[in-house]
């Protein structure tokens, strides 16, 4: 789905030219006192991308290809290799453009004429169907003004909607926690009952009956939800869904209850909104993790790594958040580098736990505990060493996935050689 970053606003308008646009209903043709002669180049939805309306008047060829370079996009190439071909020695081009929300719009001329202050005025409608089967476009229209150079060009526009534009924000609930045994996370939509079924039968979903209820003509469903931990009671919900502009946003909240056995726990949400051609952009998810003083963390043992080193340290504990934060405090090795991660930053922060400086290789490590103490993250980790030594010093990491949480490292935590 392609990404936009538009924000649509009717009301307030944005001109390029050399007059000032009139923002009100078109004048009348009682001062007309020649008609111009223009040609349309192009009428078109695929037209620039700007995010209100704008009368670009363009009267050479540099103007030309400063303003395909500001607005032009991979999908309007059509309208820019037409106007590439224009001969602007003796003519203006003006292009009428913008971004809107609805079913369709089109941009037509009214008229274009000189009036008794020998200035031109365009007056132009801007025509848009809006209801549930609103997108994001960008209509246009690219005309020539012949023989005229240097005269000042006004504007006058009018808007003729037709149908009302639906209230997209809020939703309904269709299901909680259904049995999905997998091991993925999933934040998707769904615009009709088959897609949603082909999901089902790929992540092991068995029972789709709380579609039933949902009307794809008008309606969509949308969906989050974790099935990779391995323990504890958790929730995962959409907690809001409102429309910004010309896009949908999507929240949502994922929290450990507490910690528990092993269980494929259903942590998932499935809701329904009204029918938009929009795009839908999902914030990223909040976690709550519930540790209270002396809980403990939901982990899991991630990867442990030796690296040879030339000057010995001793023994340290960092957590980071994110990939970038990760490199900047761990060198990256054959074992462990940007290509071969798979921690999810979302849901997880990484434990980094140093041993001391040995002449020994880590083989495994032993997540004695990890709990939360009056200080913060307090854990005892034991490293298992190769039984030979040697000349070789190394320093070696044990790395631990932990769920997301904003509590320090405590002072209390231990790390031992075995």
């Amino acid at each position: 789905m392609k990404k936009y970053t538009y924000i649509f606003l009717s009301a307030l308008l944005l001109f390029y030219g050399c007059g000032e646009p009139n923002p009100t209903e078109p004048i009348t043709k009682s001062s007309v006192i020649e008609d111009v002669e223009y040609q349309i180049i192009d009428q078109t939805e695929l037209g620039f991308e700007s995010e209100v309306y704008s009368e670009i008047v363009i009267r050479n060829e540099q103007e030309l290809k400063n303003t395909i370079d500001k607005y032009s996009n991979a999908e309007n190439q059509v309208l820019v290799d037409k106007l590439l071909s224009l001969d602007l020695e003796n003519n203006i081009l003006v292009i009428i453009s913008g971004n809107t929300v609805s079913e369709s719009t089109i941009i037509s001329l009214d008229s274009v004429y000189i009036d008794n202050l020998g200035q031109i005025q365009v007056d132009y409608l801007i025509q848009r169907k809006v209801g549930i089967d609103a997108r994001v476009s960008s209509p246009a229209i690219a005309f020539l003004i012949k023989k005229q150079k240097d005269i000042t060009i006004n504007f006058n526009r009018r808007f003729d909607d037709e149908g009302t534009n639906p209230d997209l924000e809020g939703f309904a609930t269709i299901s909680e926690d259904e049995s999905i045994y997998t091991f993925d996370k999933w934040k998707q939509v769904f615009n009709s009952g088959d897609e949603l079924k082909q999901w089902a039968t790929e992540h092991n979903l068995t029972e789709t009956d709380f579609i039933d209820g949902v009307d794809f003509d008008t309606e969509m469903v949308i969906s989050v939800g974790h099935s990779g931990f391995l323990t504890g009671d958790r929730s995962y919900r959409i907690t809001d869904v409102q429309q910004q502009g010309g896009r949908i946003i999507v929240s949502s909240a994922f929290e450990m209850i507490k910690l528990g056995p092993f269980s494929f726990v259903k942590a998932n949400h499935f809701i329904k909104i009204k029918k938009t051609g929009l795009p839908i952009y999902f914030n990223p998810t909040v976690i709550v993790d519930n540790v209270k003083t002396w809980g403990g963390f939901y982990n899991e043992k991630y990867k442990i790594v030796s690296v040879e080193v030339t000057k010995g340290t001793d023994a340290e504990i960092k957590k980071v958040s994110s990939m970038a934060e990760l490199f900047s405090v761990f060198e990256p090795t054959d074992d462990m580098n940007p290509s071969n991660m798979n921690v999810d930053f979302e849901f997880f922060d990484l434990l980094i736990v140093k041993s001391p400086t040995l002449n020994n290789k880590a083989l495994d490590y032993k997540i004695t505990y990890l709990f939360r103490d009056a200080v913060g993250i307090k854990g005892q980790v034991e490293v298992d060493l190769s039984a030979n030594g040697g000349s070789i010093s190394y320093d070696n990491y044990a790395f631990i996935k932990i769920l997301k949480t904003n509590i320090p490292i405590s002072t209390n935590f231990e790390v031992t050689i075995k």
